[in-house]
């Protein structure tokens, strides 16, 4: 496994089993492309800001890990568009740490696509967020797992966790499972989850102006999607994500 040390501002590109530390008070920009199996493990110092981000385009297996220290912030995201497994998890271990997730997929034929989503809170005053949507079509599968665990030890932590999909076809199949787990009562935690088939009514309220049923398919997912990768902080690697996920409609 690669090892490095990272400071100052700086953009780093990780193919292969790599960790990674994050001297105190850097900006760092992570870029993951994966060819093959990988783990990831990125221990990120006090008062960081490190945006990480997965572009995902053969189906392999991508575990990454993130140690998050006191005032620091990490946003996670990721795309996915041919099947693969993920494992992410944020450990908030220092007090008042942050971690925000957006995970985006797109699966079309046969693929799999099975993602776990995971945040501890251990340090106090902590925040996460956890966003996950995609869409299924054909006879493909997605099955999303998403944990928020908060210790003891994590008192005033916020956070949310939501999974939803929209499947595309009568051959489509999803599951989403979030689940908390909570053992310190001054929190404030919640999740939801939704696997669907696209609104009818939608559906008949643009057709109804004129639209084509693809055309008005198309906006509907367009949509979903794009609320999600709109919350990616950064301009280019959000507009990255819109190209890649709108090539796979």
């Amino acid at each position: 496994m690669k090892s490095m040390s990272v400071t100052g501002r700086k953009e780093i590109i990780i193919e292969e089993d790599s960790i990674v530390k994050i001297a105190d008070g850097s900006e760092v920009l992570v870029i993951i492309k994966p060819i093959k199996n990988i783990k990831i493990e990125l221990d990120v110092g006090e008062k960081c800001t490190v945006q990480s981000y997965i572009f995902q385009n053969e189906n392999v297996e991508i575990t990454q890990t993130n140690h998050i220290g006191s005032g620091s912030e990490i946003y996670c995201n990721s795309i996915w568009v041919s099947g693969g497994k993920g494992k992410i998890t944020n450990l908030l271990e220092g007090d008042g740490s942050q971690a925000h997730d957006i995970h985006i997929f797109s699966e079309r034929g046969s693929s799999t696509f099975n993602l776990d989503a995971r945040l501890n809170h251990a340090g106090k005053n902590t925040e996460g967020k956890i966003i996950v949507k995609g869409i299924v079509h054909d006879s493909a599968t997605a099955n999303l797992d998403g944990m928020i665990k908060i210790e003891k030890s994590g008192s005033g932590a916020e956070s949310i966790l939501k999974e939803h999909v929209m499947l595309l076809g009568p051959k489509a199949h999803a599951t989403a499972k979030p689940e908390l787990e909570i053992e310190n009562n001054d929190v404030n935690s919640t999740h939801a989850a939704s696997v669907s088939a696209i609104d009818e009514n939608k559906m008949f309220y643009l057709m109804s102006r004129g639209i084509g049923r693809k055309e008005a398919e198309k906006m509907i997912v367009t949509g979903f999607l794009d609320s999600g990768i709109n919350l990616i902080p950064d301009e280019n690697m959000k507009n990255k994500f819109l190209d890649i996920i709108h090539s796979h409609l």
